[in-house]
């Protein structure tokens, strides 16, 4: 594949000076979105122009989207990029070089003077986007550059900013001190201060991931071993879009403060291997007061027979196992409102799933009468009555509209409602797992082995163990 040197040259070099911009700038876009995937980029109609930008990037989604105008250039060597800077610097833009040109002394001193501005070349960009980005760091330097880029980028400082690029994953990794030092001061040098902080704060993560004492992270700023509620709201967007991190012990480091709000802060989010990683990681810090179930009416392309998957959709999270779905809520009454949703079954149809919890409380309703008994007793309902003689009582019609069950080997009593098809919490929030093996087990009757791949999933092939008993972690009932 041509260098992107080469196909601006031959862009160049074409008779028709249309088709020349034309390429010219399809060239550069292309450079620039291999650096973030998820900027936007729109081009102008104008080319090198003194004061209207080649393109106008914008990431995210909102009203209050960040943007950053870029203007090509033939050069970034003074005096006129000086002249570039003074006039236009108040948007802070980013001046890229489409012909080379070599670092200069007078350059750099310019970029200094308006170091919000970041000046460039095409070259420069092309090298640092072609390093394998396969872990947080890394894809976080590519994809900051074009939004937090600032200062002189060429030269000497490029290949600052390119040795930190390839190589502070595997120095992380290694837990090398004075790689990982050299490269927390060229982010410093070359990312505006919220890119450079909020990078640095996930190498500290990925740094005490790899077993690093948090002491000795080679950072500028205060160590701690988890990030705060504001950056986890601020980062996670950024983290879930790169592409897979499969470093189980980085997400759950990660997300040590993390809790059913960040992620309904998300508003949309479709499923991911981050997003899945994320919420599995950390299922014992997340908690809902309710999940309400629902089937799914499946189109045409829909997976039924695919692993369970999480999203985020319209501020709520969600959770997808085959043709069932979950909406998780952090006050029950957001799912008030649902009524005569399910089929209430009778006795016998649920008794043996029973059998593996502690009944607390039945509702019974039948033709004429309608009842609910609680247990008065630490033992529950099945050690003080014969619940079968009393389904026969209240006749062939009578259906259970509600159970309140007790969690194995725990304080926790989560209602099962089968009438308004919802899982709910009596008394403290309790984790999604559990209201979600519930919800599949009583609600959607799963099968065995639907339960066992769920269980699969949450505990990432058995990497967290949420399902141990005999440490303090909740137990599960056997399928």
């Amino acid at each position: 594949m041509q260098t992107i040197d080469a196909q601006i040259q031959n862009a160049l070099h074409q008779t028709s000076p249309e088709a020349a911009i034309r390429d010219v700038k399809h060239a550069v876009a292309r450079e620039l979105q291999s650096l973030d995937p998820k900027t936007e980029i729109k081009a102008t109609d104008y080319f090198n122009h003194t004061f209207i930008p080649d393109f106008v990037l914008t990431w995210g989604s909102g009203g209050q989207r960040p943007s950053r105008d870029v203007y090509l250039r033939f050069s970034v060597d003074a005096p006129l990029i000086q002249r570039d800077l003074k006039s236009l610097h108040e948007e802070s833009p980013a001046f890229i070089a489409i012909a080379g040109g070599n670092s200069t002394r007078e350059s750099e001193s310019a970029a200094r003077e308006y170091d919000d501005c970041l000046l460039s070349s095409t070259s420069t960009l092309e090298s640092i986007s072609r390093e394998n980005s396969r872990t947080p760091v890394t894809q976080m330097l590519k994809a900051s550059l074009l939004q937090g880029g600032r200062g002189y980028l060429v030269g000497d400082s490029a290949a600052e900013v390119h040795r930190a690029v390839s190589s502070a994953d595997a120095a992380l990794s290694r837990l090398d001190e004075s790689e990982v030092a050299a490269s927390v001061r060229a982010m410093n040098d070359h990312l505006s201060p919220a890119f450079s902080s909020r990078i640095e704060r996930v190498m500290q993560v990925m740094w005490v991931s790899q077993g690093g004492d948090a002491a000795n992270f080679p950072g500028t700023r205060e160590m701690v071993t988890s990030l705060s509620s504001g950056e986890l709201g601020q980062i996670l967007p950024f983290l879930l879009s790169l592409e897979d991190v499969t470093n189980e012990d980085f997400w759950r480091n990660l997300g040590e403060n993390l809790a059913l709000g960040h992620l309904q802060d998300l508003l949309h989010w479709q499923c991911s291997r981050n997003l899945d990683l994320l919420i599995n990681a950390n299922l014992d810090r997340l908690n809902a007061r309710a999940a309400a179930v629902d089937p799914i009416q499946p189109n045409l392309f829909d997976e039924l027979d695919g692993p369970p998957r999480w999203e985020v959709v319209d501020s709520h999270l969600h959770l997808r196992c085959g043709d069932v779905d979950f909406k998780f809520v952090d006050d029950r009454r957001k799912i008030a409102h649902r009524t005569e949703l399910g089929i209430a079954p009778r006795w016998y149809e649920i008794e043996r799933r029973l059998d593996r919890y502690g009944v607390e409380g039945i509702e019974f309703t039948s033709p004429g009468s309608k009842t609910r008994i609680r247990s008065s007793t630490t033992e529950g309902l099945r050690e003080s009555m014969d619940m079968r003689a009393l389904s026969e009582a209240l006749g062939e019609f009578a259906r259970v509209m509600a159970v309140e069950l007790r969690w194995p080997r725990s304080r926790h009593n989560i209602e099962v409602d089968f009438d308004r098809f919802a899982v709910e919490s009596v008394g403290s929030s309790v984790s999604l797992h559990i209201l979600a093996y519930l919800g599949l087990d009583l609600l959607h009757r799963a099968s065995p082995n639907s339960l066992r791949a769920f269980q699969e999933f949450v505990t990432a092939d058995g990497k967290f163990p949420w399902w141990v008993d005999g440490s303090g972690r909740l137990g599960v009932p056997p399928v």
